[in-house]
């Protein structure tokens, strides 16, 4: 008798259990709407915060010296000079010929800091500012100085979105006519949501007519890595035809 009722007991209150799951209100769509509005305010927020078009976030060590280094040339009137000494700088830490030597100088631990930068600052010179020197014997003295090479890129970024100048860089089977020119720079303007656009050209007779462009560079001097771009040229056209009939391009004489 016991047994019987202890299974109907347990029977009841599985019968509950599964009764509540059944019967449970279900979440209401409103929810994932409100999820997903949350969503993109936070992306609209962040894109808000990194106008450059970088996507990332503007803050960190780099900027913060890059900022204080053009305050600083500014204060000067040295603004034009520190940004050829910044270029020079920066070319000079992407020079794979000088790579062993820099090594050399940035871990030959008998140096202190400030020797280090003093050596570095003789592979160089000369530089056109006095501004410039004097920031990277500060950097050393803030144990900054294997992050001017970071530097000196976010410096010249940050230039170029303050000036508002956009490099562009179109790539066409002839040259272009500077009313074409003209025309590509004002179409630019309103993409790239900048005043200037600064045009790089190169010209590829592969092409065979139309031309390419590529802009959004992580590094506006030397136009490393684009983040946009767009063919319009007849080799593009011709090889997209090439793929749906078939060997049209090697047909090509």
């Amino acid at each position: 008798m016991a047994r019987t009722m202890g299974v109907a007991v347990l029977f009841a209150a599985v019968m509950c259990f599964v009764g509540k799951l059944a019967f449970t209100p279900s979440v209401s769509t409103g929810f994932g709407r409100s999820a997903q509005q949350g969503l993109a305010a936070q992306q609209r927020s962040l894109t808000q915060r990194q106008a450059d078009g970088s996507y990332l976030k503007p803050f960190g060590p780099a900027v913060s010296y890059a900022k204080a280094l053009r305050e600083a040339g500014m204060a000067k009137g040295e603004d034009a000079a520190v940004m050829e000494d910044i270029l020079k700088i920066k070319a000079f830490y992407e020079d794979e010929a000088v790579f062993e030597e820099l090594s050399l100088v940035q871990n030959d631990f008998n140096l202190t800091n400030v020797e280090r930068a003093d050596k570095i600052l003789d592979m160089v010179k000369p530089l056109k500012s006095t501004v410039t020197p004097k920031f990277v014997r500060f950097l050393a003295k803030k144990m900054r100085l294997k992050g001017l090479k970071a530097i000196c890129l976010e410096y010249v970024q940050s230039a170029y979105f303050t000036e508002s100048v956009s490099p562009v860089k179109v790539t066409s089977a002839a040259r272009l006519t500077d009313a074409q020119k003209s025309k590509i720079i004002e179409k630019m303007k309103v993409k790239c949501e900048t005043s200037n656009i600064k045009l790089i050209e190169e010209i590829d007779a592969n092409l065979i007519s139309g031309f390419k462009l590529e802009w959004g560079y992580i590094d506006p001097v030397n136009l490393d890595a684009p983040s946009h771009g767009v063919d319009l040229s007849l080799q593009n056209i011709l090889n997209k035809k090439a793929l749906q009939v078939g060997g049209l391009v090697d047909a090509l004489p």
